[in-house]
């Protein structure tokens, strides 16, 4: 169930601890290599957590490793790079907007969708966790091989301004490899709470997972299926994901086009 959650999903929350100095560490090229920069940042922040929405997509389902890029600059690869821990928190809620009654806490939409999702209809009756590990550079060789660009862009198309050589911020994908995860499904007195086996998330194979369905899932299609049939196409490259990704973006930059 938590790897098809992290296959359905794409966003998660990025923790990291503060340095203890102020003089920043700027990852460089590779994950742990260091371009000092000054950071105003209280000093009592020291050692203090801090918690960011991350992107994450993912794209190398045989491992379990979830697929991240890195924009050197930011905050939580800073702390990476500087010795922190870090850990990636991952929830499940379908994609249905919901109503609620605030005295029998049940969805006003009477989709047939939504009868196996746990009573009450609420989100801290769904399953959420925490993986914990470290970064690491994704090897040229990989990002071909795992189609990595197309499967982030897939999950992200407004990545595309961001993506590796990007004349804005330096950037790269990393993959989180995961070492702990920490599962919590839900209420206790139904769900497992507690430290999943590492064996058993790297053994999960892909059919495993695509068989797998999530309270409240609607069908769809993985995003492999979906890039294997508009390959298909003659126009549809990787540079065509990019394209579209980026025209798109413009549409609705109004008045403030890419240049």
């Amino acid at each position: 169930m938590a790897r098809r959650i992290m296959h359905l999903s794409s966003l998660g929350t990025l923790i990291t601890n503060f340095p203890d100095s102020s003089h920043a560490v700027v990852p460089s090229s590779e994950v742990g290599g260091e371009v000092t920069a000054w950071e105003n940042r209280p000093q009592e922040m020291a050692g203090s957590p801090i918690g960011l929405m991350e992107y994450y997509a993912d794209c190398e389902p045989g491992t379990g490793n979830p697929t991240l890029l890195a924009i050197n600059i930011a905050t939580p690869y800073r702390n990476f790079a500087a010795g922190s821990n870090i850990s990636l928190q991952i929830r499940w809620w379908p994609t249905q907007t919901y109503s609620y009654s605030e005295s029998a806490w049940l969805p006003l939409d009477d989709d047939d969708d939504d009868e196996d999702i746990p009573t009450p209809h609420t989100p801290a009756a769904l399953p959420r966790f925490s993986l914990h590990g470290r970064l690491e550079p994704i090897p040229v060789k990989d990002l071909a091989a795992h189609l990595i660009p197309a499967c982030f862009m897939h999950a992200h198309p407004d990545s595309a301004l961001w993506q590796p050589g990007n004349d804005i911020h330096t950037s790269q994908y990393v993959r989180f490899v995961v070492e702990h995860i920490y599962w919590f499904g839900g209420f206790g007195d139904r769900s497992q709470i507690g430290w999943l086996p590492i064996e058993e998330w790297r053994n999960v194979t892909q059919a495993e997972v695509e068989n797998m369905r999530l309270p409240g899932e609607k069908k769809r299609k993985g995003w492999r299926e979906e890039v294997e049939q508009e390959t298909r196409r003659v126009d549809a490259t990787p540079e065509t994901w990019y394209a579209k990704a980026v025209a798109a973006l413009d549409n609705d930059m109004e008045g403030h086009p890419r240049d």
